[in-house]
């Protein structure tokens, strides 16, 4: 039976094995990262769920309605968070289900762990953030939510003040509410990304988003104008990528109509490119993970930084 191992993680990664730290094999041999290829008329069985939930969705990213199913939602999360006795547990975005048909490797797969998705991802957060946040005295993330991330940061680099920034302010109340049961130096702030207010940041600083311009619906040139004007020293982003499929296979093809029928961003990876092209930026890494949830792939990640 298949199991991701370390060499599995860093080639998804688009690194080494020796370049994943002592903490993230540690978490690679905690978990149990087993699972099966799902094949022949499962797989058709799996594809045709698929596809009639592309028919049947109504979601649409970006409506006016979708801003207060968010406040619900980070508000529920804070109440779940003081309930319990301000567990990190509490803190898990509710988009990360268990026991789901998860993306690998072009193939759609069954795990024997049913929080198979959160511990890979805990894997791929640790990593990202050792490597490209390390060097830097402050830590911004734009759209944080629950705070999941920040909490992990401020696991990884207690020294560093972070900062939670969302347009909603239920996320902001839950970063204050973070930061007052011992977590880390976090502070929360409203800030709306499609009209970004002057909100300066710290010189040495690095900026990030995780699955926040795909809520954007394609409005995101005003925060890249912001973000070039502000020039934070480091811009990662961890966002899904529909330019990265490849259309001419189904596997991708199906994620591709889901993420047009949503309504998510496009096209943001295209502008930074050209921003490169006209030497303003510099694009450090690009990567396709190959992993995801049964209709899409939300952690493609791309660094950056301003020239």
């Amino acid at each position: 039976m298949p199991e991701l191992t370390t060499m599995d993680f860093a080639r998804a990664f688009g690194t080494t094995p020796d370049d994943l730290s002592q903490r993230c094999r540690e978490i690679i041999a905690q978990r149990d990262f087993r699972y099966e290829v799902i094949e022949g008329p499962d797989r058709d069985r799996i594809l045709l769920t698929v596809l009639k939930k592309i028919d049947s969705d109504t979601q649409v990213v970006g409506a006016p309605e979708r801003t207060d199913a968010w406040g619900r939602g980070w508000a529920e999360n804070l109440n779940d968070f003081v309930e319990s006795g301000f567990s990190h547990e509490a803190l898990v975005p509710r988009f990360l289900r268990e026991n789901q048909v998860l993306r690998y490797g072009g193939e759609y797969i069954q795990s024997y762990n049913p929080r198979f998705e959160l511990d890979f991802i805990t894997v791929f957060r640790t990593w990202l953030f050792e490597k490209y946040f390390a060097p830097f005295d402050s830590v911004y993330e734009f759209g944080c939510g629950t705070g999941f991330n920040l909490v992990l940061l401020a696991d990884l680099f207690p020294e560093k003040q972070l900062y939670g920034l969302d347009f909603v302010q239920s996320s902001v109340d839950l970063i204050g509410k973070i930061r007052e049961s011992g977590y880390g130096n976090i502070d929360g702030c409203l800030f709306d990304m499609i009209s970004p207010p002057e909100y300066e940041l710290h010189h040495d600083s690095a900026i990030f988003t995780f699955g926040t311009v795909e809520q954007l619906s394609g409005r995101f040139e005003s925060f890249l104008l912001y973000l070039l004007n502000q020039r934070p020293k480091l811009c990662a982003h961890v966002e899904p990528t529909i330019e990265l499929y490849d259309q001419d296979k189904l596997f991708d093809f199906v994620a591709m109509k889901f993420h047009r029928k949503r309504g998510y961003t496009e096209k943001f990876l295209p502008r930074l490119q050209e921003l490169e092209r006209q030497n303003k930026i510099e694009i450090l890494k690009i990567k396709r993970l190959n992993f995801g949830s049964l209709l899409m792939e939300g952690y493609t990640y791309f660094v950056w930084r301003p020239l």
